[in-house]
């Protein structure tokens, strides 16, 4: 069975759940540590409402795909199983109905199709189920004067660090921030407040307690 997985004829589908593991084991880690690093990179991904006309196309695809309502990465793990199993189950057919494979590209691309066809149709469903979704809902002007704290590294003018933030619906935001004023240097835990978002990350001031 092992052979089988790990065949020519299976390698990209074996890689797919590989990859799904492999973020599953990162999650545990993470959690372990205090730091959910799916959750950082589900915040990163943004999908503003006002863009203009020419990236409408763009936006409806997102839209059909599920991705303006699934974080990030539960989105890529169910894209990655389900291109993972069909491919897999694919092979298996075909070799106990012709006893060979089809050509590599041509399962390839069936997987890819199904797999997309699959995350669009029950993406919604389970955005439903999730707890995280509404926060994924929250746009970036509602998270301005949010305060969180450093969880990870030291945040200098362009270099910053992780930190987490709690949005309106007690769900967490796993962001990368570095500090407004240019002297500044956050420190893990260090409690900072949200200015401004940047293209890769935020501008933060220190949060000082009355």
């Amino acid at each position: 069975m092992l052979s089988f997985f790990l065949s020519d004829a299976n390698f990209w589908f074996s890689c797919a759940l590989g990859i799904v593991a492999a973020l599953f084991v990162m999650e545990v880690v993470g959690t372990l540590m205090g730091v959910s690093l799916l959750g950082l990179a589900d915040d990163q991904v943004d999908f503003d409402a006002d863009a203009d006309a020419s990236a409408g196309s763009l936006t409806a695809l997102a839209s059909w795909l599920s991705l303006d309502r699934l974080p990030l990465m539960v989105w890529l793990v169910i894209l990655l199983t389900s291109f993972g199993i069909i491919g897999i189950l694919t092979n298996m057919v075909s070799q106990s109905a012709i006893g060979g494979h089809f050509p590599v590209f041509i399962v390839v691309t069936i997987s890819v199709i199904a797999a997309l066809i699959i995350t669009a149709r029950f993406g919604g469903a389970i955005a439903r189920l999730l707890p995280k979704h509404e926060s994924s809902a929250t746009s970036s002007e509602q998270l301005v004067g949010t305060v969180g704290h450093i969880t990870v590294g030291t945040a200098r003018t362009a270099s910053p660090a992780e930190a987490k933030f709690l949005d309106a619906f007690e769900q967490p935001h796993y962001l990368l921030v570095e500090p407004i004023e240019p002297k500044d240097i956050f420190q893990q835990g260090d409690k900072v407040v949200l200015v401004k978002k940047q293209h890769h990350s935020w501008l933060a001031t220190r949060y000082i307690e009355l």
